[in-house]
C-alpha cells in the first residue's frame, strides 16, 4: 500500500486539529493560568511568540488530563455532540511519546520499538515529543502540540517518557513536565512588533513575506507613513528585530529606515517640514539615556541621513529660469517691502504671472519634465487659522502650484508651496501681495463708520467677518483673472500645464505626501462687515504697465 501524500497528511491534520478545538470546552482547568505560571508573567503587548508556545502546550496538557474516573476531554465531547468520528477516535487513542528520527524508521526512545513515522512537515531536530496515533496502516501521526528537542532536552524527557510507558505516572503530568521545562528553559520574550494594527510593522511583515524585494508601490506607501516617530520607530526597530533572533526582519526595517530618512530629508529640502531630522537626532540621544531605546538606533540614523540625497533643481533653461526668479525677487522686494495699494499689487501678481507664462513659451514638454520641482514655506506666525487661509489654494492654483498647511515645533501654522522653481516664487509674491492687503484693507475698516458704531464686544467678529468677505473678494478676483489667462493661453505656455501638474505628482509621490482637502469650520459673520470685505476685494484692478523690476 502507498504511503499517504501530504495532501493527505495535511488534510488529516486539519481535522484533528478542528476536533481538538471542539474539545478545549470540555477540558479541566484554564490553560491561561498554566501558561503563566511556566513563563512567570502575562502575555506581552502585541505578537508574544513565547506566550502562544505556552498556551498552546498548555492546553495541549489539560486535553490529556483525566477525571478522577479516567474521563479526558475528548470523552466528554464523544459524549455531548457529534463529532468527526475518525479523528476523535485518533484522538483518543494517542499515546504520548519520544521518538528519535532516522532517515527510514524512527524508534520510539521509551520503549525502542521502530515506527514508521507520517508527516507533512520538517522536524527541527531529529528528536520529536508528541502525542502520535496509529493508523490502520501502521503508520503513527502526531495529533497535538509538538516540540522538537535538542540533546540535552530530549534527556530530560526521555526520563518522563520513560516512567509513562511503565505507567508510573500519567501522561498528562509527563507532558506537563517537559512542556513546563521546555517553556523555563528556552524562554521566547514578547515581541515588540504587532502588524495586525501597526503599520509600519505591518509594512515590514508583508516585505518579509515578499522576500525582502519590495515594489515601487510598496515604497509609496512606506513614504507616506513618514515622520519623525516612524523614522525612530524604524532604526529602533532594526535592533530590536536582530536581537529577537530575526535577521530577515532587521534587515527589512533598515531598508524601511533608509526609505523614511531620504524621504525626510527630501521633504526638508523642499521646504516641508523643517527641523525634523534635526529633532530625531536630538532625541535618539535623550531616549539612550533612559533606557527607552537600546545606543545602535543613533548610529545607523547618522549612517542613514548622511548617506541621503537630495536631488538638485536642474533642467534644461535653468540660467533663464534664473534670471526670471531674480526679476520676482525684485519685484517681491519693492512691492512688499516699499507698500502699495491694492491694486498695484493685484498689478504686481498679473505681471508675474505673464512673465512665467512667457518663459514657459521656450520651454518643450521634454525640457519641462527635466526640471525638479522645489517647494518654499511660509511661516505665519498664528496658532489659528484665520480668513486669510482661504485664499491658499487659490494662491497655489493661480501659479499652477500644490500647498498644504502644517504646523511647527512651536505649533504656530505654516504653509507650504510646491511646484516649479519659478511658479514657487511667483506664488510666495502673489502671498505676500494678499497678507499685506489684508493689513491695509483691514487698518481701513477699523478705521471707517460701521467699526467704530460696533459695540466693543462685537469688534473681532465684526473684524473676522470684514477678512472673510475680503478673502472671497480676492479669491474671485484671481479665478476671474485665472480664467481669462486660460483663454487667452492657446499658447505652449499655458498648454504644458498638464505635463506641468503630472510632474508635481510624480515628485509629491516621492516625497510621500497625500494631499487631502480639510474641512474648514464654520464662521458666524456679520453680513454688513462680510459686505465691506467684499467689496474690498472686488476694488482690486489688474492694471498693466507695472515696472518689471
Amino acid at each position: 500500500m502507498m504511503p499517504p501524500t501530504k495532501t493527505a497528511i495535511r488534510a488529516m491534520q486539519d481535522r484533528l486539529r478542528a476536533t481538538r478545538l471542539a474539545a478545549r470546552a470540555f477540558a479541566p482547568g484554564k490553560a491561561e493560568a498554566m501558561a503563566e505560571d511556566w513563563l512567570g508573567r502575562r502575555p506581552g503587548p502585541g505578537i508574544d511568540p513565547g506566550w502562544n508556545r505556552a498556551l498552546d502546550w498548555a492546553h495541549e496538557v489539560l486535553l490529556m488530563t483525566p477525571s478522577l474516573l479516567g474521563v479526558t476531554a475528548y470523552d466528554r465531547l464523544a459524549r455531548a455532540k457529534p463529532a468527526d468520528p475518525e479523528a476523535l477516535g485518533w484522538l483518543r487513542s494517542a499515546r504520548l511519546r519520544l521518538l528519535r528520527i532516522e532517515p527510514r524508521l524512527c524508534v520510539d526512545m521509551a520503549t525502542g520499538e521502530s515506527l514508521a513515522l507520517a508527516l507533512d512537515f520538517m522536524p527541527l531536530t531529529p528528536f520529536l515529543f508528541a502525542r502520535f496515533a496509529r493508523s490502520g496502516e501502521g503508520l503513527v501521526l502526531p495529533v497535538g502540540e509538538n516540540a522538537s528537542l535538542d540533546e540535552a532536552d530530549t534527556r530530560v524527557a526521555l526520563a518522563y517518557a520513560r516512567a509513562g510507558a511503565r505507567g508510573l505516572g500519567n501522561e498528562a503530568r509527563c507532558a506537563e513536565a517537559v512542556f513546563r521545562h521546555l517553556t523555563r528553559k528556552n524562554p521566547i520574550a514578547p515581541s515588540p512588533f504587532d502588524p495586525d494594527n501597526d503599520p509600519l510593522d505591518r509594512v515590514a511583515r508583508d516585505w518579509v513575506d515578499a522576500g525582502g524585494e519590495p515594489s515601487p508601490r510598496d515604497i509609496a506607501k512606506v513614504r507616506l507613513l513618514a515622520d519623525e516617530a516612524t523614522v525612530i520607530q524604524a532604526v529602533t526597530a532594526v535592533t530590536v528585530a536582530r536581537r529577537h533572533g530575526q535577521e530577515a526582519l532587521s534587515a527589512v526595517y533598515r531598508r524601511l529606515a533608509r526609505v523614511l530618512v531620504e524621504t525626510l530629508a527630501a521633504r526638508e529640502a523642499n521646504g516641508a517640514s523643517p527641523g525634523g531630522l534635526d529633532r530625531i537626532a536630538r532625541s535618539l540621544p535623550e531616549r539612550i539615556a533612559t533606557g527607552g531605546v537600546p545606543a545602535e538606533p543613533l548610529t545607523l540614523f547618522n549612517e542613514l541621513r548622511a548617506a541621503a540625497r537630495v536631488r538638485p533643481v536642474n533642467g534644461a533653461g535653468s540660467a533663464e529660469l534664473d534670471g526670471l526668479m531674480r526679476r520676482i525677487q525684485a519685484l517681491r522686494a519693492k512691492t512688499v517691502q516699499q507698500g502699495c495699494t491694492e491694486q498695484e499689487a493685484l498689478a504686481a501678481a498679473e505681471k508675474v504671472a505673464e512673465l512665467l507664462d512667457r518663459y514657459g513659451l521656450s520651454l518643450s514638454e521634454l525640457d519641462l519634465r527635466e526640471h525638479s520641482c522645489e517647494g518654499m514655506g511660509v511661516e505665519t506666525g498664528r496658532k489659528r487659522r484665520g480668513p486669510i487661509d482661504d485664499c491658499m489654494s487659490v494662491i497655489a492654483t493661480f501659479f499652477d502650484c500644490r500647498v498644504w498647511g502644517e504646523y511647527g515645533a512651536d505649533e504656530t501654522l505654516r504653509y507650504v508651496f510646491f511646484g516649479l522653481p519659478g511658479d514657487v516664487r511667483g506664488a510666495i509674491y502673489l502671498h505676500d501681495l494678499v497678507a499685506l492687503a489684508f493689513v491695509t484693507e483691514t487698518q481701513a475698516f477699523q478705521a471707517g463708520t460701521l467699526y467704530r458704531n460696533t459695540m466693543l464686544a462685537g469688534r473681532r467678529n465684526a473684524t473676522t467677518s470684514f477678512q472673510a468677505g475680503l478673502a472671497r473678494g480676492i479669491n474671485r478676483k484671481l479665478e476671474v483673472l485665472r480664467r481669462e489667462r486660460e483663454r487667452a493661453g492657446g499658447e505652449p505656455g499655458r498648454a504644458l500645464v498638464p505635463v506641468k501638474q503630472s510632474r508635481i505628482d510624480e515628485e509629491l509621490a516621492r516625497l510621500g505626501l497625500n494631499l487631502r482637502r480639510g474641512s474648514g469650520g464654520k464662521r458666524l459673520v456679520r453680513g454688513d462687515a462680510y459686505g465691506e470685505g467684499q467689496a474690498a476685494g472686488a476694488r482690486f484692478e489688474y492694471r498693466p504697465g507695472i515696472e518689471e523690476g
